[in-house]
């Protein structure tokens, strides 16, 4: 009877929170207390390190230097200033400086940059590659920061979009720089291998259902903990609302509209973007193109259909269709066809 009397006070506090509002404002913040829930979704965020962006962190995808190429020797001190966007500046900082950088060269196109342009932009897409991407956040004590929002994934999407669109012109660039076309397509295929891999581990599909159970699960717990704080005098009932549940909700929809970006610049930009620059890269080298795929994070049984929905078979790509692919593409076209004829 106790436990029955119990719900149904808390039931009648959440009703009044969510009819009336409440405050804290009389309340000392040691009184409080912060409301914990574990939840297997906080184990989402991408725990990947590409390259030595932080100290001790372990390099489960080390990505080449740009200096690696000897015709791009840079000096210790500009080295070192790349270097510390990556290691002393706050996360947000470091996007919002190497978008500045970045922005410096969008007047540009494929066959205006020389080799002093190309150098400088390899260490700017090594940083911002390299650098973390958001977490999920999930703090009810702070308000959603909206002044970053999805840089991270804009900045990643735009250096995969500026490599593919120099390589437009990798022929000519090589020539101009002095470098070797290998080299030079070795290192842009690894970071645009290492963005959609970031993408594709960061992309979530059950988020929605896993933050609706953490949206009941916290509801149930911080009405549990407002009847516990009206009951010890602490919380005026009517005062207006919590900014601790405000700043929770507006984090869970935050995140999942942070999720669908991340799928959207995945599906709709990334992936057209990259595979077409490996076909321009390694023009007739299946091998090459299927590597990268792979260091993307791609299964050889999605190559296929991945490859069919970017830059399709023709007089271009025909060389990627053999063997099973081949087989599959041509299944595929003729399950279309008698679908049709249904």
């Amino acid at each position: 009877m106790a436990v029955v009397v119990k719900n149904i006070r808390i039931l009648l506090i959440s009703c009044a929170v969510s009819l009336c509002g409440f405050s804290f404002a009389d309340v000392e913040e040691e009184d409080l207390g912060t409301l914990r829930i574990e939840t297997e979704t906080e184990e989402c965020s991408a725990d990947i390190y590409l390259g030595n962006t932080a100290e001790g962190k372990p390099a489960q995808l080390r990505l080449p230097l740009p200096d690696s190429i000897s015709a791009f020797k840079t000096s210790p001190q500009e080295k070192k200033e790349f270097l510390s966007l990556l290691h002393e500046k706050e996360l947000p900082d470091c996007y919002r400086e190497a978008r500045k950088k970045l922005g410096a060269f969008s007047s540009k196109g494929a066959g205006d940059v020389n080799a002093e342009d190309v150098r400088v932009l390899s260490w700017i897409f090594y940083v911002v590659v390299s650098a973390d991407a958001f977490s999920w956040d999930y703090d009810e004590n702070t308000p959603k920061d909206g002044l970053y929002g999805n840089m991270d994934y804009e900045l990643k999407t735009g250096v995969v979009r500026w490599m593919s669109s120099l390589s437009w012109d990798i022929s000519g660039i090589v020539s101009r720089c002095g470098v070797k076309r290998k080299e030079l397509c070795r290192i842009w295929a690894e970071y645009g291998a290492a963005v959609l891999k970031t993408f594709r581990t960061q992309y979530d599909p059950e988020l929605k259902q896993k933050q609706a159970r953490m949206k009941e699960e916290y509801d149930k717990m911080s009405a549990e903990r407002t009847l516990r704080l009206v009951q010890e005098r602490k919380l005026s009932l009517f005062r207006g609302a919590d900014p601790r549940s405000i700043y929770y909700n507006n984090k869970l929809l935050s995140n999942e509209d942070r999720n669908n970006n991340c799928k959207y610049h995945l599906e709709k930009r990334l992936e057209p973007a990259f595979v077409g620059m490996l076909v321009r890269f390694y023009p007739g080298q299946a091998g090459e193109v299927v590597k990268y795929l792979k260091k993307a994070g791609y299964a050889d049984q999605e190559i296929g259909d991945l490859i069919d929905r970017t830059v399709g078979r023709d007089g271009r790509t025909e060389f990627l269709y053999k063997g099973d692919r081949e087989r599959q593409h041509d299944r595929k076209i003729k399950s279309r066809g008698s679908g049709h004829m249904k």
